[in-house]
């Protein structure tokens, strides 16, 4: 999970950036199962994003350069670097229902 935070107002812009990399990075990388990018109500310059890896091996092998071209994208619209922190799933359940 990665901590994105953001100068005052730049977060849509920097974040479609850093959404196009993980899209573009990750797209056929084996191991990689998916992210969820999620925008902080409560702190409009702040996203978090969370991916979804096979096991902690393929993570180590891939996470840095990604991590790195996103960075790379977007310092100027950075507060402060990325704040990473490495979870194990317990479990998980998702739904998509048709409305």
């Amino acid at each position: 999970m990665t901590t994105w935070h953001f100068k005052k107002g730049k977060r849509e812009t920097a974040f479609l950036e850093i959404d196009q990399v993980l899209n573009t990075a990750t797209r056929h990388v084996p191991g990689f199962r998916g992210y969820m990018s999620l925008l902080s109500r409560e702190d409009p310059n702040t996203a978090t994003v969370l991916t979804l890896w096979q096991d902690e091996e393929i993570l180590k092998k891939t996470e840095g350069g990604t991590l790195q071209d996103a960075v790379r994208k977007v310092q100027a619209c950075l507060e402060s670097p990325p704040c990473i922190e490495n979870f194990r799933v317990f479990s998980t359940e998702l739904f998509q229902r048709a409305e």
